[in-house]
């Protein structure tokens, strides 16, 4: 670590910092190795106060939901990660319009509108990111996806300054949203509708379940791995490849879906990322398909 890293982050703000943190521990993957600095800011000012201390020192900085669609390498990552989960996830209602903070679990935000009687949320029940990591990655289930029933976002710039968006000056595309690279989703505001309680839980009922009949929930991953080619699924491609069950390691293809390579429980993130590198690969070489990436590889090579 540098030195000056652990110097600066000491007292810079009240929320919680780690020091030579294991990012195994706050990823959706369980694997990588230590970030040098660990911030877990209590609100917007303290973000804005870390943001603009790293601008100013050149310090890299990587921001962080609940680590999914995420691998972080072995070696971890240089310079200060910051960790909206803890302070930023505030909820407000206005009507069927509803305000949500960045760090807030995409699954507590369903819920939420469930207990409230809205609708519209049901197929984002059960993805296990932010509110935040939802809309940089334009999240969707069952044809769903977050951005259509975005009404405007609030984010920071890089040199801490606030900026409201709304839904028709902001560029969404599959599984992304176009923002210059240092700006910060701090909010969104969504438009839901009065709905019966007891047929959205239904809902929730039904995507729940063929999420647990489809999806390889026993193990650790990173969600989907591939996005999905616009000639058919990534998942469809990777199993007639005949790549179902494949392993390096404690890294497998899930044999249950095949766009999932699931922790066997002592992975390392190499095995995950090689295993990444075969199926793509071999996916071309049987099927001519260039698969792309729907998670993210971070740290120091």
């Amino acid at each position: 670590m540098n030195r000056n890293y652990k110097q600066w982050a000491l007292g810079l703000i009240k929320g919680k910092v780690l020091f030579d943190a294991p990012m195994r521990r706050f990823t959706s993957m369980k694997v990588g190795g230590a970030a040098d600095c660990l911030f877990f800011p209590r609100d917007v000012d303290e973000l804005r106060k870390v943001i603009r201390f790293a601008q100013r020192k050149k310090i890299p900085f990587l921001i962080l939901g609940k680590g999914t669609n995420l691998v972080v390498r072995d070696k971890g990552v240089r310079g200060w990660v910051i960790n909206l989960t803890q302070g930023m996830k505030k909820i407000k209602i206005d009507g069927e319009m509803v305000e949500a903070e960045a760090g807030l679990s995409l699954q507590r935000l369903v819920q939420w509108s469930i207990q409230k009687g809205l609708t519209g949320l049901e197929p984002f029940f059960g993805i296990p990111g932010t509110v935040g990591g939802g809309l940089a990655m334009n999240a969707g289930a069952w044809g769903a996806e977050l951005k259509d029933l975005l009404l405007s976002m609030t984010l920071m710039e890089e040199d801490g300054e606030i900026v409201k968006r709304p839904r028709s000056r902001l560029r969404f595309t599959y599984r992304g949203l176009v923002l210059p690279p240092s700006w910060i989703i701090l909010k969104g505001r969504f438009q839901l509708r009065k709905g019966n309680k007891e047929e959205i839980l239904e809902r929730v009922k039904s995507y729940s379940g063929m999420r647990k009949k489809r999806q390889p929930l026993d193990y650790p991953s990173a969600g989907s791995i591939f996005k999905n080619p616009k000639e058919d699924p990534a998942g469809k491609w990777i199993e007639e490849a005949g790549l179902k069950g494949f392993r390096i390691g404690q890294a497998m293809i899930s044999d249950r879906h095949a766009n999932f390579i699931i922790n066997l429980g002592k992975a390392k993130a190499d095995e995950v990322i090689r295993l990444m590198e075969w199926i793509e690969k071999k996916v071309y070489e049987e099927k001519g398909i260039s698969l792309e990436r729907e998670v993210k590889v971070v740290g120091e090579a």
